[in-house]
C-alpha cells in the first residue's frame, strides 16, 4: 500500500549544506511548482531572506553548489536555480528511483524536512539504507498509509479524535460562543476533561499537518 513520510535529514554534503546551515533563520523551500529542469538539471528553491548579497556569497562558498542564480520571486521572496555539483550527496533521485517524489520540501534548523509519497513501507527502508550507508543523520517523523493521508476523511486522526472532534462541532464547540464546554463533553463521553482536551488538540494538529504542510516546521 502506498504510503506518505515525513523524513528529516541532514549531512555534511547534503543539498545547499553549507548555504542553509550559514542562514539558521531563512526558511529555504523547494518550489514543488517547477519541480527540476530535465534540459538543465536544476532545481528551483524559495529563499526566505532579503539578505540576497550574504546569499549569493553562501551560495559561490558552497561545495554542493555548480551554479545558483536568482531566476524569479515567489510572494516577495528570491528564487533561484540551483545546479549541484559532484560533490553533492541527493536523495530526491534515490527517491524517484524507487517510484516515489517529494510533495514538500524545506529546512529547519539545519535539517531538510520532507514529505515523500512512495510505493511502500519496503521503499522507505531502501532509502533509509541508502542514507545510512553514506552516513546520514535520518529521522523517519511520521509515516501515513494513503488511507490515512490528506486525500481521506481521517488526517491522521485516530477514530476517537475524529469522534470526539465531530461531536464537538456538530454541538457548536468551535461557535462564538461555543455552545457547549470542554466538561459538557468530556461528560458526554465519559472522559476526564483533560482526554476530551487532548483528543481534539490532537486531532486538530493531525488535520493541520496533513492539510497545511507549509506551516509544519516543528
Amino acid at each position: 500500500m502506498s504510503i506518505i513520510a515525513k523524513v528529516e535529514f541532514s549531512h555534511p554534503d547534503m543539498a545547499l549544506a553549507n548555504a542553509v546551515t550559514s542562514f539558521p533563520d531563512a526558511t529555504v523551500r523547494v518550489l514543488q511548482e517547477a519541480s527540476t529542469d530535465p534540459a538543465g538539471n536544476a532545481s528551483f528553491f524559495v529563499v526566505e531572506t532579503d539578505r540576497t548579497e550574504a546569499l549569493k556569497r553562501g551560495f559561490d562558498a558552497d561545495h554542493t553548489v555548480a551554479r545558483a542564480e536568482q531566476v524569479s520571486v515567489y510572494g516577495e521572496w528570491p528564487v533561484y536555480s540551483v545546479e549541484f555539483s559532484a560533490d553533492a550527496l541527493l536523495l530526491a533521485p534515490v527517491v524517484t528511483d524507487h517510484g516515489g517524489f517529494a510533495l514538500d520540501a524545506h529546512q529547519h534548523d539545519g535539517r531538510w524536512v520532507e514529505r515523500w509519497q512512495l510505493p511502500d513501507r519496503e521503499s522507505l527502508q531502501s532509502i533509509w539504507q541508502y542514507a545510512d550507508d553514506r552516513s546520514f543523520e535520518f529521522d523517519i517523523v511520521k509515516i501515513y498509509r494513503m488511507s490515512d493521508g490528506p486525500d481521506s476523511d481521517t488526517f491522521g486522526m485516530t477514530d476517537k479524535q475524529r469522534a470526539t472532534i465531530v461531536y464537538a462541532y456538530d454541538n457548536g464547540y468551535f461557535g462564538d460562543p461555543s455552545e457547549i464546554t470542554l466538561d459538557e463533553i468530556a461528560d458526554d463521553f465519559g472522559i476526564s476533561t483533560t482526554a476530551a482536551s487532548g483528543r481534539i488538540r490532537r486531532g486538530v494538529k493531525s488535520i493541520i499537518e496533513s492539510t497545511l504542510p507549509e506551516i509544519d516546521r516543528r
